[in-house]
């Protein structure tokens, strides 16, 4: 009976934790460190989408997207572009890079629009069980660049834009949603599940 037992409660704790289990690192350990140089490191040559798949979204419509960079995204991209210049990350910039999102959830946004400053004057909320966190910073793009999209929309100005939030009180596991809002409140949704990123 007793072996029964501990062979049962072994196996669950085995497939408990062999499981990818992430959440969002708002510190990052030694080992966490080394984990993002690492991955940097092993995928110089993925292409960008791909490399930062793990910290981006797509809106509804499939052509828009937001990224959320990260302490572990950063060091791990930027660890890639040292290992493309054929050099390693310095003791000095490993310490440096994850500082530039310290005490913040900072996004990146790819928007699409028909004028090279449509995006001047959006907006962006995050929402969070129910609650408006209100941005501190805001970087509208308002010289879009002309974008070649394809047939399928109609739009030719592609703008990147920037809204960082203050990450207190957002538990490193929660769903989260950006919403970028234009001056006629037309809305996209980008949905962020952070404990599926590191």
């Amino acid at each position: 009976m007793i072996r029964k037992f501990l062979f049962t409660w072994t196996m669950f704790l085995f497939f408990v934790f062999s499981q990818k289990a992430y959440a969002i690192y708002y510190t990052l350990t030694n080992e966490q460190i080394k984990e993002a140089v690492e991955y940097g490191e092993n995928n110089k040559d993925t292409d960008y989408f791909t490399f930062l798949d793990e910290w981006m979204t797509v809106a509804g419509d499939g052509y828009e997207w937001a990224a959320l960079n990260t302490k572990f995204s950063i060091l791990a991209y930027e660890a890639k572009q040292a290992a493309l210049e054929s050099r390693k990350l310095t003791q000095a910039e490993i310490s440096r890079f994850p500082l530039e999102v310290d005490d913040i959830l900072s996004f990146h946004v790819v928007l699409y629009g028909n004028s090279s400053d449509f995006a001047k004057d959006y907006h962006a909320v995050l929402l969070y069980k129910n609650k408006q966190i209100q941005p501190f910073d805001e970087q509208n793009d308002a010289h879009a660049k002309p974008a070649n999209v394809g047939v399928r929309i109609h739009t030719s100005y592609r703008a990147i834009c920037k809204y960082d939030f203050p990450n207190y009180y957002i538990e490193p596991d929660a769903e989260i949603i950006l919403v970028v809002i234009s001056p006629s409140n037309k809305e996209r949704r980008f949905a962020f599940k952070l404990g599926e990123m590191r």
